[in-house]
């Protein structure tokens, strides 16, 4: 199977031959993890980081994600025949009032893509749904809160103290993000976390599960 060709497929957002390519490799016997591991992950992490150095913008990015995922799709089924298990659990979702979800979504997928296990919890989000979900999972659980306002960053604080009246708090890592959000504010509501675009804040997931 041609590795680089497939992982130059997903680079350049064409979903229709990474699907096809991915499907010939399964159907020619070819390790799932290798067509995960040397085909498209490779191309994806090649636009991350082109994404990351401003070479590349956020169109490119989602077709990308696109592309990975159609081959994704076909490979997940057989991962969870083999027990393959996630890196852990991500939980995202814009806070209770911000209705933008451009920036949540593109996170999201990279962390699909990346091996975690995503619940996406949608746009306007209140704590309590944050919570419910967090039980539903167990072991490692990172709770991502996207803020694209200025009026619904204090949301994200909210949403760290009622996670905390819960009783839950240390069994989850907060990460933060969105436009107007910074380290330092991060640091001011008490998150575990702060990632400026979707590219750190895989990166800042997997040091999080280190930690």
């Amino acid at each position: 199977m041609d590795f680089q060709l497939l992982s130059e497929a997903v680079e350049k957002g064409d979903a229709a031959l990474a699907e096809k390519m991915t499907k010939e490799g399964i159907d020619g016997g070819v390790d799932v993890r290798d067509i995960l591991d040397k085909g498209l992950m490779p191309g994806f992490h090649v636009i991350g980081e082109r994404f990351k150095k401003q070479e590349a913008f956020i169109p490119e990015v989602l077709m990308a994600a696109r592309a990975m995922h159609a081959g994704l799709n076909l490979i997940r089924p057989i991962l969870k025949q083999k027990n393959v298990k996630p890196l852990g659990t991500f939980i995202i979702g814009t806070v209770l009032g911000d209705m933008h979800d451009i920036g949540q979504t593109i996170v999201a997928m990279m962390m699909e893509n990346s091996g975690f296990k995503v619940t996406n919890l949608g746009v306007n989000v209140a704590p309590a749904k944050f919570i419910e979900a967090v039980g539903k999972e167990e072991g490692d659980i990172i709770v991502g809160l996207s803020a694209l306002l200025t009026t619904t960053m204090a949301n994200q604080r909210v949403t760290i103290e009622e996670i905390t009246k819960a009783g839950i708090r240390d069994k989850v890592k907060v990460m933060v993000g969105g436009a107007p959000v910074t380290e330092n504010w991060a640091e001011e509501i008490g998150a575990d976390a702060y990632a400026e675009d979707a590219t750190v804040a895989v990166d800042k997931a997997k040091e999080l599960l280190k930690g």
